[in-house]
């Protein structure tokens, strides 16, 4: 022992969470159970069969491409350093072995593996039994990150970590587990100003100044917010493999590996309950049933329709148009067809606003678009398609104004013509300004931030109150 030179003692290094933050074992099973029920089902059967049975069977029917992969520079350096000076370098994990040569074949770091199979899940004791097996009593390095490595650190001669460090343990990631302004990011609050559509109801029905109305709808408001926030979970974890190919979404925090996909899972959980049981408290049945069939479809666009050409944006007018009708149900107020089709088309528009500038941003000849279901050669139908939804919504819009509903409800209908010129403005605006390539996001998002698209929403807003309770002398 005395006698071992360090060049002769290997550094044996664990894949997930310490050369990268990702856990490939749970991105396998994401993977696998994301192509449909059967599968999600057939996945919950070999789990219960085991592990390393379920490991082995989804490692044969997934692709997996370790080049997506963020690796941690410290746990990097470390195994270079160890090389360079002639020392044996092993990577070993608990992840099956298919994914596990993939990797060190791609890195190109590590001359062996120690792995999962079909028969053994090479974890905690397992794994150190591994170990022996393969470099005999000898001592050894070992670099890991979880409390299951904690055996393995017991007999290692030198232990270092990226995670959970026990005193004996040299920490050597910097990072920090994720705080609450990286669970913030995840729950994407930027994006809860889509909700504002929940108001929209309140405001056609002239109940804007209505207390009651407005806590009942600022609450519906924040229902859907975090009902959205928590699907932004289970999305990230859908698409990490499609963000980390991304070159800003790689770096959201369960993309990059800051959040774990347990923690994500843990948060969704929390929100849908809080919203649900609030939402049967405060609203009864009909919200509940509103916000189960908003999770429901935005479950199915997560899961199949959002790679589904055409049919995802269809999808996503209809998410949005759903908002209308939840304000509609928690005020208790008549919901009108033509602010309903208004709403489907206008939001059509902006659906395919959205994907013009995915599309813009990527072209990669003859390629789909990552995740969707569109080419780069595609990019025309979409715009025409996007900007005739639009004309048709600024159209359904003129006709309600001619409509004898109109005057019924507005003491001054003559006044909303205002709207569909102001629309018309707006539209054929974001389109420009996403041909330009100066929409690099959702086109929500972009109007959130936009001064001019605030100043137009502000105008609409105007007229339509001012329709609504000013009686012209003529």
């Amino acid at each position: 022992m005395h006698g071992t030179r360090d060049t002769d003692i290997p550094l044996i290094v664990d894949l997930d969470g310490t050369l990268t933050p990702a856990d490939t074992g749970l991105e396998a099973f994401v993977r696998y159970a994301r192509k449909g029920p059967l599968h999600f089902l057939r996945l919950l059967f070999w789990l219960i069969q085991g592990r390393s049975v379920a490991k082995a069977k989804v490692a044969r029917a997934t692709a997996f491409d370790p080049a997506t992969l963020m690796l941690r520079p410290e746990v990097v350096a470390m195994v270079e350093a160890a090389r360079a000076s002639g020392r044996k370098t092993i990577l070993a994990s608990a992840s099956h072995w298919r994914t596990v040569k993939a990797v060190a074949a791609h890195t190109r770091l590590f001359d062996d593996v120690i792995a999962s199979t079909a028969k053994r899940n090479c974890k905690g004791g397992a794994k150190l039994a591994q170990i022996r097996a393969k470099i005999g009593d000898g001592p050894f390095d070992y670099i890991g990150d979880a409390r299951a490595d904690l055996r393995i650190w017991n007999a290692a001669r030198r232990g270092y970590s990226c995670g959970y460090t026990p005193g004996h343990v040299t920490r050597i990631d910097s990072s920090e587990a994720a705080d609450w302004r990286t669970i913030l990011r995840t729950l994407r609050p930027h994006q809860w100003a889509k909700n504002v559509l929940i108001f929209v109801p309140l405001a056609a029905a002239g109940q804007i100044f209505s207390i009651e109305s407005d806590l009942l709808a600022l609450l519906a408001a924040v229902l859907f917010s975090l009902v959205a926030s928590a699907i932004y979970q289970i999305n990230d974890i859908l698409d990490l493999e499609a963000d980390r190919a991304h070159a800003s979404k790689r770096l959201r925090p369960l993309a990059s590996g800051a959040l774990s996909i347990p923690a994500a899972l843990g948060i969704a959980t929390l929100l849908l309950a809080v919203s649900f049981a609030a939402s049967a408290l405060v609203f009864g049945a009909t919200f509940s049933l509103v916000l189960a069939l908003y999770l429901a479809l935005t479950f199915a666009y997560s899961f199949r329709l959002k790679a589904v050409m055409t049919l995802d944006v269809i999808t996503l007018a209809c998410l949005y148009t759903l908002r209308l009708v939840a304000g509609a149900v928690a005020i208790n107020v008549w919901l009108s067809s033509w602010l309903l089709l208004f709403s489907v088309f206008f939001f059509l528009s902006l659906g395919y606003l959205k994907r013009y500038t995915e599309l813009a941003e990527a072209r990669v000849p003859g390629a789909l678009l990552s995740g969707r279901g569109y080419i780069d050669s595609d990019i025309q139908i979409v715009a025409m398609s996007g900007i005739a939804a639009g004309f048709v919504s600024i159209l359904v819009m003129a006709l309600f104004i001619n409509d004898p509903v109109a005057t019924q409800v507005y003491r001054s209908p003559v006044l909303l013509w205002g709207l569909p010129l102001l629309l018309l403005y707006w539209i054929n605006r974001v389109w420009l300004m996403a041909r330009r390539g100066l929409i690099d996001m959702d086109p929500v998002a972009y109007a959130v931030r936009d001064p001019r698209s605030l100043a137009t929403g502000l105008l609409m807003a105007f007229t339509l109150i001012s329709a609504r309770f000013i009686e012209l002398p003529f």
